[in-house]
């Protein structure tokens, strides 16, 4: 099952082929039991001989296959799926699934995907992005935005090390699934970070908090202003953004020792975002990314240390053979 998973996330990220895309948006959709959902997926391109396959994935278990659609809207069922005919195909929405009295049973990640046989004469099953069916009970959750704080690099490290740090929280949120998109504003302009390392996380507790880390080298830290943009479904567009902009030195807009509360918009009615110019440090979390990098030197030098201690006894038994010849 775990090799079928990483199998299915290796090809979500391989781009199209040919010309043929597949897309699902939103990622999310929450649904109360009873209702009507509609599971999108966008195709362009595909053959007129090939099909859309729609998979169905919960959590802890393996993908299982609901059905296939062919170009004409003739649909076929997969005996093995228990859930296969709950869903139906409108012809309207050729390759969209429709799902009538939604329960939570039906709750997973579904995955439209077709066959592509142009990766060396080789068939392989590629994948959409995926959108997760949240089931809530009557419909009485309503998704629920993230309030958004970014945290610019610790200028206590800013001649210590070659990378730097910025951080985006996204917390609060229902449901809690979240992705962060990271991009370089020049005067307006944005583009993808190419030249940096992603680091995600997520805490339970107090509230769910998922934490994106992006580390970068020193002067593009301090040279240039980023952009951390959050997608999640309770956004009225789909979206929030947060510019992260180095502040002019002003030593009247200094945070103070004891007050470092974040500079946060005026109340509205639209999700919070916050932004923390001084010290990524006063980040909780923070501490578990430091954490967990200490472990990975520990481990390093216990292996080396261990490494070394084989050596020396081997050499050292080498040389007893040695001398008692």
């Amino acid at each position: 099952m775990m090799f079928l998973y990483i199998y299915i996330v290796i090809l979500l990220e391989m781009p199209a082929v040919l010309g043929v895309t597949v897309n699902q948006t939103p990622k999310v959709l929450i649904k109360g039991e009873g209702k009507t959902v509609y599971l999108p997926c966008k195709v362009t391109d595909l053959g007129s001989s090939d099909y859309i396959h729609w998979y169905q994935m919960k959590d802890g278990e393996a993908p299982s296959r609901l059905l296939y659609i062919s170009q004409s809207g003739s649909v076929a069922r997969d005996t093995n799926n228990p859930q296969a005919n709950d869903f139906t195909v409108e012809t309207s929405k050729l390759y969209d699934l429709k799902l009538r009295n939604t329960q939570k049973s039906h709750a997973a990640v579904y995955f439209c995907a077709y066959w592509d046989s142009t990766h060396m004469g080789n068939l392989i099953k590629r994948f959409g992005s995926g959108t997760r069916l949240v089931v809530t009970d009557q419909g009485k959750d309503k998704p629920k935005p993230p309030t958004l704080t970014g945290y610019l690099p610790s200028k206590k490290d800013e001649g210590k090390s070659a990378k730097q740090t910025l951080v985006c929280h996204a917390s609060g949120m229902f449901p809690e699934l979240v992705k962060f998109e990271w991009k370089i504003n020049n005067a307006g302009t944005l583009t993808d970070v190419s030249d940096g390392d992603v680091v995600e996380q997520k805490n339970e507790s107090p509230v769910v908090t998922v934490t994106s880390m992006l580390i970068v080298d020193k002067n593009k830290a301090q040279n240039d202003n980023y952009q951390c943009t959050v997608i999640h479904e309770g956004n009225p567009d789909g979206t929030q953004t947060l510019e992260m902009k180095k502040e002019k030195s002003k030593p009247s807009m200094e945070p103070k020792a004891a007050d470092q509360d974040p500079v946060t918009c005026p109340p509205t009615e639209v999700p919070t975002t916050d932004q923390i110019s001084g010290d990524s440090e006063q980040i909780p979390s923070m501490f578990l990314f430091v954490y967990a990098y200490g472990v990975l030197l520990m481990k390093n030098g216990l292996f080396f240390c261990v490494v070394s201690i084989f050596l020396l006894k081997r050499k050292a038994e080498r040389k007893d053979k040695s001398s008692e010849t």
